[in-house]
């Protein structure tokens, strides 16, 4: 397989899944970041790293205290101080992680920030990104309380979009292989453990024997496991820190 150097000035080995996708070691958001400078695409590599990770950033809005239209409207303006490319003078991939860096440039933007800066923007021109402030409401409020600590927040909702990316990942891949229901019926187990029964349930529906069923649910998460990985390095400049940042992420989706 070909070793491949990338603008971030750190060599990158892509893992190929089973689909003959890579798995994205070869584009981390810091060569994205880099490469914006340059605005070669006309700024969509940068727009999708964006909608990739507006959750955290809203979530530690809303955890700093802001009610839901000022955390909508901070989350709105700090995309556009984003996609404007100001902050690229900020822009150090030895600094760390692109998490780390990111909650730190949030949280000096919303300390700057001033509420005359945004109050015509809404009702006034299009928004930067569209993101589901809604879906992410029912989330918080589905929570026992609203984390106190917004780097904290901000670490929960990083690390559940980490999983969520990696699971559309997955799901994408089972849809190519002509098998996307039954992956529907086993992608439960990829975060929780077949309950008593369930085996015997699942090899009825599907017409598999048992041993069958979890062959193919220790596949999954195996593969699972390959694209957290792959989703976490991508947020690296140096993947010597690799370990240690899914460490991070382990511990957090604990907490």
């Amino acid at each position: 397989m070909e070793h491949r150097t990338q603008s971030d000035g750190v060599s990158h080995s892509p893992t190929t899944g089973p689909t003959g996708q890579t798995d994205g070691f070869a584009s981390t958001a810091w060569s994205i970041v880099l490469a914006a400078a340059q605005d070669s695409d006309g700024g969509a590599a940068l727009d999708r790293l964006c909608r990739r990770y507006w959750k955290p950033v809203y979530t530690f809005a809303r955890s700093s205290g802001l009610g839901r239209a000022d955390a909508e409207d901070a989350t709105q303006d700090f995309f556009s101080y984003l996609l404007a490319r100001e902050w690229l003078k900020e822009a150090d991939p030895h600094r760390g992680s692109f998490r780390a860096f990111l909650l730190t440039l949030m949280r000096n933007f919303l300390s700057n920030r001033r509420r005359h800066d945004h109050a015509q923007k809404r009702g006034g021109t299009a928004p930067a990104l569209s993101f589901d402030a809604d879906g992410c409401e029912r989330e918080l409020a589905a929570l026992p309380t609203l984390e106190a600590d917004p780097a904290s927040a901000y670490e929960k909702a990083w690390a559940a979009c980490v999983l969520q990316s990696a699971l559309d990942r997955l799901t994408v891949e089972q849809a190519q292989t002509g098998e996307p229901a039954r992956f529907e019926l086993l992608r439960p187990y990829l975060t929780q453990p077949p309950a008593p029964g369930d085996y015997e349930r699942l090899g009825a529906t599907l017409g598999l024997a048992r041993n069958r069923i979890a062959v193919l649910i220790h596949r999954h998460s195996r593969r699972f496991a390959e694209l957290i990985r792959s989703e976490v390095a991508e947020t690296l400049s140096d993947r010597t820190n690799l370990d240690a940042e899914l460490r991070q992420l382990l511990d957090v989706m604990s907490r």
